[in-house]
């Protein structure tokens, strides 16, 4: 992006400081090879604009490049962000609602692979009613959100134990976790192999890890990409993200596992198994396990004809 594409976008989010982009090689097979799948996406609010998506060649992962840098995202989560996809600052009752009852059934769901107590975390926890059933079951939580204002309502209006911060900066106790949840947020941090990293340093061998990602497109593949996103992940992607950081993935899904208040999504389940299995990771990608450029393309281009017929 050009200095009037970036200046043009930060207008947009009302940010007054200008902040550079940098170009970033896939975060997960490290490739620089890249082609672009989408220019222009949406910015929110039907407005659509410069920010572009760029493919992996040798894995198939999809991302925003260029991007900026980590004091930029500090000031677009606490001002910009729920501003434009929420309209306020504030949790609104029926997202609080929709969390708790999310938690709920994920709690229902995960009974059968984990003990009755333990130790969990929630990285991008929000306000963070999802641990709400666990802490009932006697669960030691704790959860983390780069929004100020949800965290803030969380701990001091619903006593949850949320902390305000960027996930990059989570101090995590070795070898303590039991469970660790990343429901829809992996896309949003700054440095998703350093979050990972400090998720798999925490983990007990056989703690269970929960990502959960926005799927495929519902719609034309023009909206599904925006700038609240940085980076898409497909089941394949899903998993090489948890292999490559130590977990074993054993159930991948499309099942509505918290409810259908986000259709579509995309759940991945990992079991710990530890930092060793990671060094088979690029063989696996160079004996098939990624998705090709055209694999990627065609698959957006599928959607966009579904939309289209739909329409």
């Amino acid at each position: 992006m050009n200095k009037k594409e970036i200046t043009k976008y930060l207008k947009f989010l009302k940010i007054k400081n200008y902040f550079s982009m940098k170009l970033k090689n896939c975060e997960i097979c490290g490739s620089k090879k890249t082609k672009l799948i989408q220019k222009k996406i949406s910015w929110n609010n039907n407005k659509f604009g410069v920010l572009p998506v760029h493919c992996c060649t040798s894995c198939g992962f999809l991302f925003q490049n260029p991007r900026f840098s980590k004091k930029f995202y500090m000031e677009y989560y606490k001002k910009a962000y729920r501003n434009i996809t929420l309209k306020t600052l504030t949790p609104p009752k029926k997202y609080l609602k929709d969390q708790e009852f999310r938690g709920k059934k994920l709690f229902n769901f995960l009974k059968p692979f984990l003990p009755k107590k333990g130790t969990m975390l929630d990285v991008g926890s929000s306000v963070g009613l999802m641990m709400k059933p666990f802490i009932k079951k006697g669960w030691k939580c704790e959860g983390n959100d780069p929004i100020k204002s949800f965290t803030d309502y969380g701990k001091n209006k619903l006593k949850l134990p949320v902390e305000w911060l960027q996930s990059e900066d989570m101090k995590l106790k070795r070898n303590s976790l039991d469970l660790i949840i990343i429901m829809g947020s992996l896309e949003h941090v700054v440095d998703v192999n350093l979050v990972m990293k400090k998720c798999a340093n925490a983990m007990k061998k056989n703690g269970i890890l929960v990502l959960e990602a926005r799927g495929d497109p519902l719609g034309f593949s023009k909206d599904f990409f925006n700038q609240s996103h940085h980076r898409y992940f497909f089941g394949n992607t899903m998993e090489l993200i948890m292999i490559k950081h130590g977990w074993k993935p054993f159930l991948t899904t499309k099942y509505p596992v918290t409810g259908p208040s986000r259709p579509n999504t995309q759940f991945c389940f990992g079991k710990f198994i530890g930092i060793k299995q990671s060094k088979k990771f690029k063989n696996l990608i160079s004996n098939g396990k990624k998705e090709t450029y055209l694999d990627v393309k065609y698959k957006l281009k599928y959607h966009d004809y579904i939309a289209k017929i739909n329409k």
